[in-house]
């Protein structure tokens, strides 16, 4: 059953990348969990930058998607599309990862401290230099070797402290999804 996961997978994500690519969108992620009644095919994306992917760009990479996985009939029988984005919660591992969410508010903590700490909170600031830089709320822009990084995610808890300060304005990470 590997080999046709696998081939699912592949085939899947290519003509996820034809539909999303025109949309300024990249696939993240394609997951393919065959499961009889319940067979699940779920493509995560995402827009480089702040802004991500919203609700209305899941919703027409779905709608535009779907006929062609049905022609190809790619997965037999009965099956559940669901087109999101990467939760907050996702960890950022990849060069990539870091790349796509430049501009968005990130936790980074570190294997051994980096200017005598070892947890980071501020916008995420990527240039592919070997670094993962992190503009802190005062301005200063710390670089972590890469290589340092234990963990990486977007900022789950940064709505919640702008939403206790006022309204979000540009430099507090307005238009997170």
């Amino acid at each position: 059953m590997g080999s046709t996961v696998e081939r699912v997978v592949t085939e899947a994500r290519r003509m996820a990348e034809e539909v999303a690519r025109p949309l300024g969108l990249e696939v993240v992620e394609v997951v393919y969990r065959p499961q009889g009644k319940h067979t699940l095919l779920r493509i995560d994306v995402d827009r480089p930058g702040a802004a991500g992917a919203s609700l209305a760009d899941c919703e027409r990479v779905s709608r535009d998607l779907e006929p062609r996985l049905d022609e190809a009939d790619l997965v037999r029988g009965a099956y559940d599309l669901q087109v999101s984005s990467p939760g907050v919660e996702r960890p950022l591992r990849s060069d990539d990862d870091f790349r796509r969410n430049a501009g968005r508010r990130v936790v980074v903590e570190t294997t051994e401290p980096v200017a005598g700490r070892s947890r980071f909170r501020g916008v995420l600031a990527w240039r592919g230099d070997g670094a993962v830089r992190v503009v802190e709320e005062d301005g200063e822009e710390i670089a972590i070797p890469r290589e340092r990084v234990s963990r990486a995610k977007q900022d789950a808890e940064a709505d919640l402290r702008v939403s206790r300060r006022g309204p979000a304005g540009p430099e507090r990470g307005a238009g997170m999804v």
